[in-house]
């Protein structure tokens, strides 16, 4: 399958169908991610306990790009400590700036490396980890949106 169609793909059934959608009740950290000027809005709730990762949800109205990393992202944290989770964010990072072509330890967000093709659409992709980092600080909004 070419990586054309393995984004669409991979993208398309994240969206449809979100992994960990929704709220979680009695959760320990949170936090809100926005942008403005393309009506992203998305909410990470956590639970952590022993300074992992035990439960995650995430909740809003995003586009595609940014539901579906929502979703790939709430399954490969899942269980990782902080210092885990901030050592898959640069990775991440190059890998949708092109720099690199893969990532093994990001799994099925490999695919959003397409977006090299379409650097407009990078801020999508950032927000879900934005989000998830700032409700890890202790932070309550956050944007990927340029000032």
């Amino acid at each position: 399958m070419s990586t054309p169609a393995l984004y669409q793909k991979v993208v398309l059934d994240h969206y449809r169908n979100p992994r960990n959608h929704g709220a979680l009740p009695g959760c320990t950290h949170a936090a809100d991610g926005v942008n403005p000027l393309c009506g992203d809005s998305l909410r990470f709730e956590l639970d952590c306990a022993g300074g992992r990762i035990v439960a995650l949800r995430f909740s809003g109205e995003a586009c595609a790009i940014t539901t579906a990393t929502a979703s790939m992202l709430s399954e490969l944290v899942d269980g990782l400590d902080l210092a885990q989770v901030a050592a898959l964010s640069l990775p991440f990072e190059r890998l949708v700036d092109g720099e690199i072509a893969e990532e093994p330890a990001l799994g099925s967000l490999n695919a959003l490396g397409e977006l090299r093709r379409y650097p407009a659409r990078r801020k999508c992709a950032l927000l879900p980890w934005a989000t998830l980092r700032a409700a890890l600080g202790g932070t309550p909004r956050i944007t990927t949106e340029s000032p």
